[in-house]
């Protein structure tokens, strides 16, 4: 969103030889170099490390206002989530969405929305120094702060940071997320264009201040007597989780051999030939403090300090990863063809995974380490019949060390069938993986476990989708079949507030059909996106069987530059039995004892955006609607959702 595209222009002037006064002043504008170029975002592009996989690709910024409305993680059209509250607090998935992730997982991802990683870091060229900003404010409730600033040092060298801040208080007492994402990157190319390195640092600091819900549990009732939002008494006063990920990221390739352009439209150099290195080093913590009572015993009492809760998680993690490809291509060939890829590596990943917890006396702490080591096999085959036919196989597979067995077999094709009949994407996928941490074992002050015997979780999946661009159409089916699938659910056995971690032990089915849809009326525009789930086993996995996000906007062109977009969005999602929430463990869980179905009706935004230049504003209404059928809404259990706010973001970039 926030990226720009250089321009210089040049004119194609035709004078006649006795017309010296005009061809002077022409010569003049020349010689002047520097005054003839106009900087625009033509001169910047970039790349991610997904787009350096074979060759490198490079790409424009988009500059367009495109869901510019949408900037939260947690609103994004086609993957809605559930949360808390607000942006910067413990969010889910709403639809089912499995992790691809093998081998060694910690098990804390409710914060993973606000996070930067190696693969979020976009690399740049750009032959201009190139800054944006962007900033959203929602009064009081709600404010976001995005900076990027690149340059390059030399032709083929260049350094950037990233600055991320985001601080949503919410409309409750300690409804609040703070997060902080901090990187610096740089992205260097031998003159030849054969030696790429790509390195960066990365720090997240994530605050998801914890209020246990409203004490009040029928707050948009209509016979509830209403009090201020802030004046509403909350469980827990003074608690919060805070994780921080820290990572340190160092990608190497060299191409070897042979190298080919001809067949490349974007003139990029494409190996016969490449090794790549990749070292990383992980350091992440997870913490929860607790240093109030919990007088409504939304979690069990503590079990070495009733009032005093410091529980801790750490993982150090060391990565490295060595993969030789080579292509086989027909020579000075137009356009890729008859094109084999095969990768073959190795990966090596060390693990030192602590648990800290407050002992009986208030002061000293316990700790538990453990430490884990697993050798990976990486492979890679993919035929390119031609531009309109591919097909690729990736495996990982875990032959030694803790998580020994765990694998992830993908298969994908695309075939394009015509540009106006439109291409087809098949796929399928088989996925084993161990346990995540957090479930085998555990010692908080409020919830311990040791060392649970379940199996691994196994997703066998088949896809299906239609893709055709000139009719704005994507259609696509999804098949997951479950195996010991794994979540928390309320445990009452010893009277209070438990969670342990669950396993199903038949298997789950689901189908999912996804519909998208671009219309186009004179200037009218609409966005529809409808998602139709089926599972045999809606008690354990939680979705709506219906999810739909609609939008629809005029689209016009004010006074010859100001381009425009005037609309609604609508959100929703039939009613189901949804998540509690345990703040100590930051986990989702389920109650099938008592499952509480939630009330859910459409949720309306209005919207203005405008492009202008350089700049990108909206202004927007979220939940405008509140009132008209209801007061307000829940997307987990106990915790309400923000009121309606009325919200204003700029984005703005510097070329020079």
């Amino acid at each position: 969103m926030l990226t720009g595209i250089n321009k210089s222009f040049a004119q194609d002037l035709k004078t006649s030889v006795g017309d010296n006064k005009e061809l002077d002043s022409v010569r003049k504008k020349l010689d002047a170099g520097k005054d003839s170029v106009v900087f625009t975002a033509k001169f910047i592009r970039f790349t991610k490390l997904s787009l350096s996989q074979d060759s490198i690709v490079l790409l424009p910024l988009d500059t367009s206002t495109v869901n510019i409305q949408n900037y939260s993680p947690l609103l994004q059209p086609l993957h809605p989530t559930v949360s808390n509250g607000n942006m910067g607090l413990s969010a889910r998935p709403l639809l089912y969405e499995p992790s691809k992730r093998i081998g060694f997982d910690a098990g804390f991802h409710s914060l993973d929305y606000y996070a930067l990683t190696p693969e979020d870091i976009i690399y740049y060229q750009a032959r201009t120094p190139f800054t944006s900003l962007y900033f959203v404010s929602a009064g009081q409730k709600e404010q976001l702060f995005r900076a990027i600033h690149t340059q390059n040092i030399k032709k083929n060298w260049n350094v950037g940071v990233n600055f991320n801040r985001g601080d949503s208080k919410g409309f409750y007492a300690r409804q609040r997320g703070d997060n902080l994402n901090v990187a610096v990157f740089s992205w260097y190319q031998s003159p030849n264009k054969r030696y790429n390195v790509w390195a960066s640092a990365i720090f997240n600091t994530m605050r998801a201040y914890e209020n246990g819900s409203t004490v009040e549990t029928k707050l948009f009732e209509p016979d509830y007597n209403k009090i201020s939002r802030e004046a509403e008494p909350v469980n827990l006063s003074a608690s919060r989780n805070l994780y921080r990920k820290n990572t340190l990221f160092l990608k190497q390739t060299y191409y070897v051999g042979r190298i080919d352009t001809s067949a490349n439209e974007n003139n990029s150099a494409l190996p016969t030939n490449k090794v790549s290195y990749i070292l990383e080093y992980d350091n992440d913590s997870y913490d929860f403090t607790k240093t109030d009572d919990d007088p409504n015993n939304v979690m069990p009492p503590g079990i070495n300090n009733v009032s005093f809760t410091n529980d801790s998680t750490h993982v150090q993690h060391f990565k490295n990863e060595f993969i030789y490809s080579f292509f086989l291509r027909p020579k000075n060939s137009t356009v890729i063809k008859n094109e084999l890829k095969v990768d073959a590596g190795i990966r090596h990943d060390y693990y030192k995974h602590q648990f800290m917890g407050i002992k009986s006396d208030g002061t000293n702490y316990e700790q538990s380490d453990f430490a884990y080591q697993n050798i990976t096999i990486l492979g890679a085959a993919g035929y390119r019949f031609s531009s309109n036919i591919n097909f690729n196989l990736d495996v990982q597979q875990i032959l030694q060390g803790e998580n020994a067995g765990d694998y992830l077999y993908e298969a994908k094709s695309k075939i394009l069938l015509g540009k106006s009949i439109g291409r087809v994407e098949l796929g399928a996928y088989a996925q084993n993986q161990t346990p995540a941490a957090i479930f085998n074992y555990y010692h908080g002050n409020h919830y311990q476990w040791n060392f649970q015997n379940f199996k691994n979780t196994k997703v066998v999946n088949l896809s299906f989708n239609y893709i055709n661009d000139k009719y704005g159409l994507n259609a696509g089916a999804k098949y997951f079949l479950t195996s010991n699938y794994l979540y928390f659910a309320l445990d009452n056995s010893n009277g209070t507030n438990s969670i342990l971690p669950t396993q199903e032990t038949a298997d789950i089915s689901l189908i999912r059909i996804d519909v998208s849809k671009k219309w186009r009326y004179g200037k009218f525009a609409m966005e529809n996106y409808i998602a139709y789930q089926k599972t045999d086993k809606n008690s354990v996995l939680r979705t709506p069987e219906f999810y739909t996000y609609n939008s629809i906007y005029f689209d016009n062109t004010f006074f010859k530059v100001l381009k425009a977009n005037i609309g609604f969005d609508v959100r929703y999602n039939t009613a189901y039995a949804n998540y509690f929430y345990s703040p100590a463990t930051a986990q989702f869980y389920i109650d099938n004892n008592n499952p509480v179905l939630l009330a859910s009706k459409p949720i309306v935004d209005v919207f203005f955006k405008a492009n202008l230049k350089r700049a990108n504003i909206f202004v927007k209404y979220d939940f405008i609607n509140q009132g008209l059928f209801q007061t307000g809404y829940y997307t987990v259990n106990r915790y309400p959702m923000q009121d309606s706010l009325l919200k204003f973001g700029v984005s703005w970039n510097f070329y020079d």
